[in-house]
């Protein structure tokens, strides 16, 4: 669900005419072909990285309402064990088996579309949720997050760092050929093969996140500049940035409009 104020959906879509008007003007002023060391197998460095993990947050009011928030989305449920509308023809259950383990079901004319299940570990600190989604054709896909708690002293509610994102993310292979830029996930088991002329390229492969797109730019002979979107609404944007000597990628991105909230995840060529 979109909780965002049209205030604050005409600041992104300000932002993104911004940028895409930056990487005209750039490529304009004359992009030279990129260099060959751009290609290779890439191990992030955590140490050398200001990123650490995406935080959420659950928070329960006190009549039993449970509120997942994670900055750029959010949803509401009870866990009442009842089928609650939440859109045009979609309804969602949970069911609390224990104080530690709860179950999610999302149904769409009554037929089960996804499946949730949140778990803590016996000590309140790891909290691990499995969602898995079910299509009309083809096997169901699975996906994992593990997270570590921040704030908070038991049960879900807390602020919760998702340390599954940079393990999913260790290991990078990166591409260009021609005008084409591949960037491949093998943990996550994502990959993306996008034109470097800002045109949508979906996440491919078995674990990728459904709505996502990235547009890409070709800047520099080591530099390239990217936009990602969620259901066609900028979500992040952010550069590739390659070192003189051809050893380190730097990945920075940020919120549109927010550039002081910057994250940059390093790599280092095997």
């Amino acid at each position: 669900m979109d909780f965002q104020t049209e205030p604050r959906a005409r600041g992104t879509r300000n932002a993104r005419f911004c940028w895409v008007v930056f990487c005209a003007l750039t490529i304009t002023l004359g992009c030279r072909a990129p260099s060959p060391d751009w290609n290779g197998t890439w191990k992030a460095n955590p140490l050398k990285s200001s990123f650490q993990g995406p935080l959420f947050t659950i928070s329960i009011s006190a009549d039993g309402e449970y509120r997942y928030d994670d900055g750029s989305s959010s949803f509401t449920f009870r866990c009442d064990g009842k089928d609650r509308p939440i859109e045009k023809n979609r309804t969602q259950a949970c069911v609390k088996s224990t104080s530690t383990v709860l179950d999610l079901t999302q149904k769409e004319n009554g037929a089960k579309t996804s499946a949730n299940h949140w778990e803590l570990s016996t000590d309140g600190m790891v909290f691990t949720a499995t969602a898995t989604a079910f299509r009309p054709s083809g096997p169901a896909t699975e996906a994992q997050v593990v997270a570590s708690r921040v704030s908070g002293s038991n049960g879900f509610a807390g602020q919760w760092r998702d340390t599954s994102y940079l393990v999913q993310h260790a290991d990078m292979t990166l591409r260009l050929d021609g005008q084409t830029l591949h960037i491949g996930y093998s943990n996550a088991g994502q990959y993306i093969d996008a034109r470097l002329d800002g045109i949508d390229a979906a996440v491919n492969g078995p674990h990728a996140p459904e709505g996502v797109i990235y547009e890409a730019w070709l800047v520099g002979q080591r530099k390239i500049l990217v936009l990602t979107k969620h259901n066609r609404k900028a979500l992040t944007q952010g550069s590739f940035e390659l070192s003189g000597d051809g050893r380190i990628i730097t990945e920075s991105w940020w919120t549109p409009g927010r550039p002081t909230g910057m994250a940059t995840l390093v790599y280092e060529k095997k």
